[in-house]
């Protein structure tokens, strides 16, 4: 119980903006998780954003995300459509890539950014829990009243659950600016559910 308290207090205090936050892992079809993110910004909109997100699994190699948030960007919601044919087994990793559209404002000024992320990922062994590091290379392409650019950043990350904090899956995530857009570091934790048995944790 203490470990789900712990959890509900990041959970109003999350960020996505522009973030990968998750692998190549896919949530099984049917499947839930709700969570959040700590975001600070180093770059470009400098500062903390706040919010949260729900990922649905919908094919073995499909599954969304549905993000809000806010905080330096004024407020932010979105979605996002991860697609990975290539599934990470033997000496292969997960390749795919990830889509995403933001609606956001900041300094009064609407913004909508498509992304497009190519990514990997690899389980890796650890002598506790299950951890997978990712990679991704987000392209932004920026829409703004009478100036539209197109950005990129090099983001590099892992996600980790610990046997013994159960039903709570924790990752974090280094944003790098490559190009006229943001740098941050982000925090995230989530919690698996179904809509048959409710709240659990992920089988593997």
């Amino acid at each position: 119980m203490k470990y789900l308290l712990l959890l509900l207090v990041p959970m109003i205090s999350m960020a996505n903006y522009l973030s990968i936050g998750e692998s190549g892992e896919l949530i099984h079809p049917g499947s839930y998780r709700v969570g959040g993110s700590l975001q600070s910004l180093s770059a470009g909109n400098g500062g903390v954003n706040v919010g949260g997100f729900l990922d649905a699994g919908w094919r073995d190699d499909l599954s969304s995300r549905f993000l809000f948030g806010v905080g330096s960007v004024e407020y932010q919601m979105g979605a996002t459509l991860k697609y990975i044919p290539f599934p990470d087994v033997d000496n292969q990793p997960a390749l795919g890539i990830r889509s995403a559209l933001w609606l956001s404002r900041f300094d009064d000024t609407s913004v909508t950014t498509l992304q497009f992320a190519p990514m990997a990922s690899k389980k890796i062994n650890v002598q506790k829990g299950n951890l997978t590091s990712y990679v991704a290379v987000p392209i932004n392409i920026v829409a703004m009243k009478n100036h539209n650019e197109t950005g990129a950043q090099f983001t590099v990350g892992a996600e980790y659950d610990h046997p013994e904090i159960q039903n709570v899956f924790f990752a974090a995530e280094l944003q790098l600016n490559l190009n006229k857009s943001e740098s941050g570091l982000c925090l995230f934790a989530s919690i698996p559910f179904d809509n048959k048995s409710g709240f659990k944790r992920r089988t593997k």
